[in-house]
């Protein structure tokens, strides 16, 4: 009677299975098989891995490891050193560990926290105590009010500047709260034309709006970036080949009234979005952005600022169709003119989720 046992760890979404194999009798005075074998290289990589994960800590902050990296890699490192203190395993279940044990590594790897550069960090809005740029590139922010109501016809002044209130951490007076239209209005800056780029902010939205704006160049005459009607992150680009509007696919900021890290990034041919860090989605997108035509402000927490809208001419790009504006709370909003890779993106998430 033979069997073959199964045991599958799970580190950080990626599968790592070691297979474990042995050949026995039903006959009560049967030996289990012993394999003559090399282990040469299973034994160095798990040496080599034990002295990484030996000089490596757990943390938030950069150069540590994203919390639970380290105790993933050593289950795997567990498991491998098991495989190489025993005689029961063939030559080709010894290299199925030492292939698996390697992945963990790889995977361990992307799991340093990163000192992301700032050298192409256009605008940071950290939103502690002000509207101001943190970036050193000058872009403040400046609080304003915004349009209300169903069309242009019934738009009135929401009257409502954001509102300072408690980030994440339950300090107060360093994050904004934004409804009935309040913007932070950042000037027009060329560097916002960007041919590739990533957001990243927090938020705690109120509850379901189908246009929760939370950052928009020109809403879709250049990109935007908001939650949908599902609250599913939401990004609409305009290109040469035309307006595209593609959320993450089905991954939902799951709670209202709790805060929650969201990125977008675009770069010609591919979106991706993250959620606490994680990238959830990976669209195929075509065409490259086009630049807006004109000296058109940055609002966040609005579609436009209200000096933009035309309430007169609806042949104009930027016609008022009704209030499309964030209702919740926003904090530490970022802006790069680059694409910033799954790992740096982790790292900004880990580092900002502690004091």
């Amino acid at each position: 009677m033979n069997w073959i046992k199964l045991s599958t760890y799970i580190s950080y979404g990626v599968a790592i299975v070691l297979v474990f194999g042995a050949v026995c009798s039903c006959k009560k005075n049967s030996s289990p098989a012993s394999y003559n074998t090399d282990k040469t290289a299973l034994n160095a990589a798990i040496d080599s891995l034990t002295a990484v994960y030996n000089s490596t800590v757990d943390g938030t902050k950069p150069g540590q490891y994203a919390p639970g990296a380290r105790a993933a890699l050593d289950s795997v490192i567990a498991l491998a050193t098991a495989v190489s203190s025993s005689n029961a395993y063939t030559q080709q279940e010894i290299s199925n560990a030492l292939n698996n044990l390697l992945a963990a590594g790889q995977q361990f790897a992307t799991q340093l926290i990163q000192q992301v550069s700032s050298a192409n960090l256009m605008g940071y809005w950290e939103f502690n105590g002000n509207a101001a740029d943190s970036s050193g590139n000058g872009n403040n922010g400046v609080l304003q009010t915004g349009w209300v109501g169903t069309s242009a016809v019934t738009a009135v002044d929401g009257g409502t500047l954001p509102v300072l209130v408690a980030d994440r951490f339950g300090r107060p007076n360093m994050a904004y709260y934004f409804n009935n239209g309040a913007t932070v209005k950042v000037p027009y800056n060329s560097v916002f034309n960007a041919q590739t780029f990533t957001i990243l902010l927090w938020l705690k939205r109120d509850g379901t709006n189908a246009n929760n704006y939370m950052f928009s160049f020109d809403r879709w005459n250049g990109y935007k970036f908001q939650l949908q009607s599902g609250n599913l992150p939401f990004l609409t680009v305009n290109t040469s080949t035309g307006d595209h509007d593609q959320d993450d696919g089905g991954t939902a900021i799951d709670s209202a009234l709790v805060w929650r890290h969201v990125a977008v990034s675009f770069t010609p041919g591919t979106e991706k979005f993250y959620i606490q860090g994680k990238l959830v989605s990976t669209e195929t997108v075509t065409g490259t952005p086009l630049p807006i035509s004109s000296a058109i402000n940055l609002a966040i927490g609005n579609e436009l600022p209200k000096e933009n809208y035309n309430l007169t001419n609806s042949a104009d790009p930027n016609y008022f169709y009704g209030g499309d504006y964030f209702m919740g709370a926003l904090d530490e909003v970022r802006f790069y003119n680059t694409v910033l890779t799954d790992a740096e993106v982790l790292s900004i998430y880990t580092d900002e989720s502690s004091l």
